[in-house]
């Protein structure tokens, strides 16, 4: 390929994709990456079981405290926090942006590796970032991302019968740091039993297959069942699936939680979704059907799941680009445009021989000097400190100073009365203050979430009462600012306002 051609020996295109991918997430992500409320109590959580230990109840809130709560994700809320020690929100951007660069470009690499032209390989990939880029959050479901794609990308390469079956069994130990780190890993094993199904049924029907004995039959069944058993390997035992029972279970936060709504294609986010989804289609058209694989349909699969909760669109991508790349050589449309358009995809050029190290060599360097800078804490614009923020029109920053100013002391009143998604702000700025909610559904639950939304609007006064009457009466509030809620504390006798501005207002009692 021409771009491989003008690069040195030491450095693969797949390291200057990574460059650019991080440099680009970086840039975007400085505000953007960090909107989410769980990343501010993911890493006090992560702190927490680092001093403390593993933690069984509730310790935020006011409302549910000392109730049963196991952090389902604590693996990945400890590695978040030790980044956090590092330089702060700053390493956890870093760390985050890094993760994502490498995955999108190992699949940049891939993609190359078929012969197709930089130029569509680079069109393909912002698409894929477009469609994937409004889940781009520091939380530890980027991991399940990492994971699933690994996982689908080793099916792919087995259902092609590029790497023996056995190999499938290196996905245990992932199933088993994946259950610890975030429980997408549910997707992961949904995903492989799927693909065992199909391959027993494909096999059956005399349609490519791995599965070519009895044998193998059973080395499947013996695969997913040490998978299913690795979810066990936890320190919560059967408590973390409990937890993971109550969020999947729980249909009202489709309602009321942006992430876990259906897709909606009227919206800007849906588009590169569906314009991707239009792309499999047309390549899985172009496959003669007698050879099309089981690894080929996954897509299928996880586009319902992304049609079902937006949050699982970056999986979709991510599944689906690997299947495409795997496609693509074995469509109509690739044999057309090999003879009539060599000079835009062009499968049997060899590729420039490079040393081993040649993809990592670049970005291990870089990351190296950003986390040099983390340590040392310099300010520099991207990889130094400093970098990472939280935009004041999407929290309330400039209210720290008097959050901080009243924050309680132990044995003082500390009942706070705050909107959702402000608590976990609230709870990494000011421990001090007992919130009344955050964003942790399976502490409070679908129906108790949907009437707290449900009050911000509607009969406020009255939910404040009984809130009031069930949990004690509150101290101070964070409220956001045109909502039902301000305006009752606005304008409720014995409240004063200390601080407002667009964004929030912070309100104590006179």
């Amino acid at each position: 390929m021409g771009a491989g051609m003008i690069l040195p020996r030491w450095i693969s295109p797949g390291a200057v994709a990574f460059v650019v991918i991080w440099f680009a997430l970086l840039l975007s992500g400085q505000s953007g990456m960090m909107r989410d409320p769980g990343t501010f109590w993911h890493t006090t959580t992560g702190e927490l079981i680092l001093q403390k230990g593993f933690i069984r109840n509730d310790p935020y809130t006011f409302t549910f405290a000392g109730t049963w709560w196991v952090p389902y994700q604590w693996l990945g809320e400890v590695g978040m926090a030790l980044a956090h020690r590092v330089a702060g929100f700053d390493t956890q951007l870093l760390a985050a942006t890094a993760l994502l660069a490498g995955i999108f470009a190992w699949l940049t690499t891939r993609l190359l590796k078929t012969g197709l032209h930089p130029i569509a390989v680079s069109i393909t990939i912002v698409l894929a970032l477009a469609a994937a880029g409004s889940h781009f959050l520091v939380r530890p479901h980027l991991f399940t991302m990492a994971a699933l794609t690994l996982t689908t990308a080793l099916i792919v390469e087995v259902d092609l019968q590029r790497r023996p079956l056995r190999q499938l069994f290196w996905l245990i130990p992932l199933f088993v740091l994946w259950t610890n780190i975030h429980g997408g890993v549910i997707g992961g094993l949904g995903t492989l039993g799927l693909t065992i199904v199909g391959w027993l049924v494909w096999w059956q029907l005399r349609r490519p297959s791995p599965v070519v004995c009895w044998y193998q039959v059973g080395l499947l069944i013996l695969l997913f069942a040490a998978s299913g058993l690795s979810v066990f390997i936890n320190p919560y035992g059967l408590d973390l699936l409990r937890t993971w029972h109550i969020i999947l279970g729980e249909p009202i936060l489709k309602q009321i939680i942006q992430e876990h709504h259906p897709l909606n294609p009227s919206e800007v986010y849906a588009w590169p979704v569906l314009v991707l989804a239009g792309l499999y289609g047309i390549l899985l058209l172009g496959v003669p059907w007698r050879e099309i694989r089981v690894s080929w349909l996954l897509p299928l699969v996880w586009f319902v799941q992304a049609w079902d909760r937006c949050r699982h669109a970056p999986l979709f991508v991510l599944v689906g680009l690997i299947v495409m790349t795997a496609m693509w050589p074995r469509t109509r449309w690739a044999a057309w445009l090999a003879q009539t358009r060599p000079d835009f995809y062009a499968p049997d050029v060899p590729t420039t021989p490079r040393p081993w190290w040649a993809p990592i060599g670049l970005p291990v360097l870089l990351l190296a000097i950003a986390l040099g800078l983390h340590w040392g804490k310099i300010r520099l614009p991207l990889i130094g400190v400093g970098w990472a923020c939280h935009a004041a029109d999407h929290w309330p920053v400039e209210l720290l100073d008097v959050l901080k100013a009243h924050e309680p002391g132990p044995n003082e009143p500390n009942r706070l009365f705050n909107d959702y998604r402000d608590g976990g702000f609230v709870i990494y700025h000011t421990p001090g203050y007992k919130v009344f909610v955050d964003d942790r559904c399976e502490v409070f639950g679908g129906p108790w979430l949907f009437e707290f939304v449900k009050a911000s609007s509607h009969d406020t006064a009255q939910a404040m009462t009984n809130w009031q009457l069930q949990y004690g009466r509150f101290d101070f509030a964070l409220t956001r600012i045109g909502t039902g809620f301000d305006a009752y504390f606005r304008a409720t006798p014995g409240w004063q306002c200390v601080k407002s501005n667009p964004t929030a207002a912070f309100y104590r009692r006179r």
